[in-house]
Parts: C-alpha cells; structure tokens; sequence
C-alpha cells in the first residue's frame, strides 16, 4: 500500500471538509441591489470559479457587484461535498501548476499557499502509483498533461518504427508552448484546424499514430471525456507542450472558491429565469427568483454571464449571431465513475488500483480508464470503497443500454477487483458528470470571434466560462479575470 498517498489524500480531504464547514459566504442586504450614484453596477451570473474571479476584479476596481447563484453552494466544479457517505471532490480534484491567473488571484486572497500543493507524480509516485497497462508491460507515462518524448520512448511494446519517429513531434510542442496560453485557447486558433488524433496519424503515420495515441494520447483525452478523432489538436496539445503538472492543493479543490465566497456578495439559492435584450441604453434586465421563491429583476450596468455554455440559448435572450453559433456547438462530455462503498468487514486491507489502454488485450480492462480499491480511514471518518470508471470509448454503449451505471459496471469491477460481492455494499455512489466542455475542431475559432465581438466596445453583457477559454479550472478562471480587464477597459 501507498501508505504516504494514503494519508495525504485523507488529511486533504479532512482539511477540505473544515474548510467547508468553517466557511461562511457573505449575506447581501434587503432591498435595492446596488447604491445610486456609487459606481457602475454588475450583476454575476453564476458564481463558479469564472463568475467569482471577475466579481473579485470588478469589485476591486469600484464596481458595485451582485452574484447570483442557484445552488445552495458556491465554486462550481471546485467544489467538494457530501454525496452519501462519501466526502470528495465531485469534479475537479486539482488544479495546473501552469494556472498563473489562479495563483495571482490566490496571492491577492492570501491564499496562495493552500492553492499550491503536491504534484500528481508525487502524490501518485512511480514506486506504487498508478500506472498504465497497454498489455505489453505497466508503465508511468509522464504525467495526465505533458508529452516528454524521453519518457515517451520507454512505453513498452513500441515499434522500432515508432520509436524512430518520436522525435520529430518536438519541434510543434515547443512552437505551440511558445505561442499557446493553454488557459486561453484563444490565443491558439492557428492550431485549430485538425483533430489530435489526424495530427498523430499525420506526423507519425498510420501505424506509429496508432501506437501513440493507444499507449499515450488517448488516456490524456479519456479523464475529460473527449474522443481524439473529434477533439481538436489544440485543446490536448497546448496542455502537452507546456508539460502542465496536475497538481493537488493543500487546502483542497475548493479552498479558493470557498475563499472568495466569504469575501463576495453572493446570493444563493438564487435562479435567473431570463436576460432580456439590450434596452436604448444598452443595459440588460436580469428576471430571477430569490431565495424566498419571489419573482425579482434588476438592470445593472452590466451582466456577466458565467453559467455553463449549454444554458446559455434558453437563458439570454437576444444573443449575437456569433454568440447563438457558440452557444449551438456548446456540448459536455460524459464521465461515468460508480463508488461501491463497502463494510469494513470486507474492506481491502490495502489500496489496490489499475488503469489500462482501450487496446488492451483483455476486452474488461479495454472499457476501463480507471479503477482502484481504498481502505477505510475512521480518523477521517471515509469509509473503505471500490472505485470504477469507464472509458470514454466505451461510454455510449452503457448510455443506450438503457441500465444504471452502476449495474452496467458491476460485472466490469467484479473481473478486476474478483473479492467484491454485493453482500458487502452498504451504499453505491455514482459520480457520473457532464460538465466538461468538449472541443471539437472548430470550436476555438469560435470561441474567438465571440471574444473578438466582446472586446470591440462597452457593452451591457459579457461572457466568461471555460466554454470560451479552455476545458479546466484554470482557464475559467483566466476568463473571468479576463473579461473583467475587458469591462474595466470599457467602462473606467
């Protein structure tokens, strides 16, 4: 067992969990929104990372702020909560080491040391951590975000072909890591013109692309759901190039969104109904409900909305033609992960984990990205549990199985993991999400027309999200401090 990665996850998880509890959002007073003649006024749709960093930034610069939010907790997918039994992190667990807009927002809170944290390959080490299994031999392929072609070369089961071929990816990385800020894909549409899978195949041909984006490529892609023949180069490439280390923060995933809550005048609880079109003045009227279930609206100065893309049709109205084709091509992958959460009677005494290629020859391990068994920690108060996730290529079979996850899953778990029987299950946990931008080609190009479109003028609504600045929390986070700078430089 990985006793060091045992305990650092749980004190993580502990110290996150005080941190939730510890935290108190600030209340917004009754009555009026906002005081006359006090600044600009803005109303934030959605107080995610995105939402809350461009609050932070407003505020900042003499702008009257009011965050509307419709859960009951702030952070979005940097959240951790209570799902059953289980305390963690639903979504995101950590965060890019490349993050710069994160940290500086960390540092200006006072936080920045609980937002860094341990590398991925510190916590999960090369001794007894997770490793890949292609069915040639188990190995440590460099990380879930950066492509070393030294590292890559050790992969066993590659051809000499391929192995001859590797090196003449390099000069692309390093262009792209010069010219790519992989938290503001924007910056990357030269690149946006073929998928990662055609770009492998292209560069290496069709055997060694094959190889590489079994062996390597494919399980970068499968933790945010993407498929590598429809996702565009530049989304994985940008984090590649830059070798991004996924790092884990020691206060946990939520401790800067928990930070901001406390400092933010959020209203929770809170759902916009709808934006209506700019009025002669060009300021948008935002329709909600309150906490109390009472219909309420407000014109501030400006709207940033911050809500995730796939609502953004049937809650703005009056888009831009530009907005309404982002907004049509706005999709979010599929993540399938099930918790079968056992007595300790039958706990594993040790942590055991496995993750494998989707060529694997064994066709079970071929559906699975990831699974491992964790034991029980009553300190922590975390019960033992058997963790699956299924592929991303294997992920629409079980969506037109018409079964639950967690039974489609069963049989899959119980030829890794043979110990488990349901006589043991005290609860089941499914983590399964949505809420993960897809990229497809020609995505970024569009994401950068609508910024373009943004950034021409003052204006009474703004977008800002990972839907238009990349697929992670550093990039809603680079958004929403981006387009904040945007408004300011429109409006002070």
């Amino acid at each position: 067992m990985n006793n060091n990665k045992f305990k650092t996850d749980q004190q993580r998880r502990n110290l996150l969990k005080g941190l939730a509890v510890a935290t108190v959002g600030s209340s917004v007073m009754p009555g009026s929104l906002f005081a006359a003649g006090r600044g600009p006024t803005a109303v934030v749709i959605g107080a995610g990372i995105a939402g809350l960093a461009a609050a932070w930034s407003l505020r900042k610069a003499g702008f009257q702020v009011s965050i509307f939010e419709k859960e009951k907790f702030t952070g979005g997918r940097m959240v951790e909560s209570q799902t059953g039994p289980l305390y963690g992190a639903p979504h995101a667990e950590g965060v890019f080491n490349e993050n710069k807009e994160m940290f500086a927002l960390a540092a200006e809170l006072g936080i920045e040391n609980q937002v860094r944290g341990e590398a991925y390959d510190q916590v999960w080490n090369p001794d007894d951590g997770i490793g890949l299994d292609n069915g040639h031999g188990v190995y440590y392929p460099g990380g879930m975000s950066d492509f070393d072609i030294e590292n890559t070369l050790k992969i066993p089961g590659l051809s000499p072909e391929t192995i001859e071929k590797l090196p003449r990816l390099q000069a692309d990385m390093d262009e792209i890591n010069a010219t790519v800020d992989p938290c503001l894909l924007e910056t990357g549409t030269a690149y946006d013109n073929e998928s990662v899978g055609e770009y492998y195949m292209r560069m290496l041909g069709k055997a060694s692309g094959k190889e590489i984006l079994d062996y390597k490529i494919e399980q970068n892609c499968a933790g945010w759901g993407w498929d590598p023949f429809e996702t565009s180069k530049v989304a994985l490439l940008s984090w590649l190039s830059s070798k991004q280390q996924f790092v884990y923060p020691r206060g946990g995933i939520g401790a800067l969104t928990q930070k901001l809550d406390s400092v933010l005048p959020v209203q929770h609880n809170t759902t916009v109904r709808f934006v209506t079109p700019a009025d002669p003045n060009g300021r948008h009227t935002v329709h909600y409900l309150d906490a109390n279930l009472e219909r309420r609206s407000v014109t501030p100065d400006v709207v940033v909305c911050a809500v995730e893309g796939k609502y953004l049709d049937s809650m703005v109205q009056g888009l831009t033609p530009k907005q309404e084709a982002l907004a049509k091509n706005c999709f979010f992958t599929k993540q399938p992960v099930v918790y079968w959460v056992l007595d300790e009677q039958h706990a594993s005494k040790e942590y055991s984990t496995g993750a494998y290629t989707s060529s694997h020859p064994d066709p079970i391990k071929a559906k699975t990205y990831h699974w491992l068994a964790m034991p029980g920690s009553p300190q922590f108060n975390q019960p033992p549990y058997v963790r699956y996730s299924l592929s991303r290529r294997h992920t629409p079979a079980w969506q037109n199985s018409d079964m639950a996850i967690e039974d489609y899953c069963w049989p899959l778990i119980k030829h890794l993991y043979p110990k488990l029987e349901k006589s043991h299950v005290v609860d089941v946990v499914d983590h399964t999400s949505d809420s993960l931008i897809y990229i497809p080609v020609g995505y970024v190009n569009q994401m950068a027309e609508v910024l373009r479109e943004q950034r021409k003028g003052r204006r009474g609504f703004y977008l800002a999200g990972e839907y238009v600045s990349g697929a992670h929390t550093g990039a809603a986070c680079a958004s929403g401090r981006s387009v904040a700078r945007d408004i300011i430089g429109h409006w002070l």
